[in-house]
């Protein structure tokens, strides 16, 4: 039974080697807790009253009061477990900074619990950051701005230029100049082997018969 009920409810030992503030800062936290339950209490008994109103004489406004009484039940209740898991339980695990931050959404949520569990956790609030800011190391300073600047890349790598290939026209034209090609013969036939050769060849190289013959 113990067990069960400190899974919802903080205990309300604090850990001796907490730092002063802190102590102080998670005693007003449990408070909170309590006051979330107390609270859901509350609403629970204005929902019912408010619904047993309206059933019997009507009326909007005891409608509305009750349906939203049965709201805020809902956002206590589970603002007092979460407020355990966030803020107590980050405390005694020593995260005194996710104490600190998630205190201040539940201050907005307090609001619901009448505003006195958002007054216990505005204290629970300064409480642990004032333990944050003395245990700070002397003379720690955050970056202020335009102290860090970053410097200006260097030049990117750039692969040198390939040549373009040389077109294969103008290689062919330089080919051509350094070998100049003979020019065409004119041919003749040989009447007697039918063999064609040039005409400047006075007799058929085949069968040796005059070119006058061929």
């Amino acid at each position: 039974m113990n067990s069960t009920l400190n899974t919802f409810i903080a205990s309300g030992n604090t850990p001796p080697w907490l730092p002063r503030e802190v102590a102080e800062g998670r005693r007003y936290a449990w408070w909170a807790q309590l006051m979330f339950l107390l609270a859901a209490l509350i609403w629970f008994v204005v929902a019912i009253v408010e619904i047993t109103f309206y059933a019997v004489d009507g009326g909007i406004g005891r409608l509305g009061l009750g349906l939203f009484g049965f709201f805020a039940i809902v956002i206590c209740f589970m603002a007092s477990v979460f407020l355990k898991k966030t803020v107590l339980d980050a405390i005694d695990q020593g995260r005194f900074h996710d104490a600190k931050n998630d205190s201040l959404v539940w201050i907005f949520i307090g609001l619901f619990g009448f505003a006195l569990p958002s007054i216990l956790l505005v204290l629970t609030y300064v409480k642990v950051g004032d333990a944050l800011t003395q245990q700070a190391p002397a003379g720690y300073q955050p970056y202020a701005p335009g102290t860090v600047t970053a410097q200006a890349p260097g030049p990117a790598y750039a692969p040198p230029p390939v040549p373009p290939p040389a077109q294969p026209a103008q290689q062919q034209t330089a080919a051509a100049a350094q070998h100049p090609q003979h020019q065409h013969q004119p041919m003749t036939r040989c009447k007697n082997c039918n063999v064609q050769f040039p005409m400047f060849m006075h007799t058929c190289p085949n069968c040796g018969a005059p070119k006058e013959q061929a």
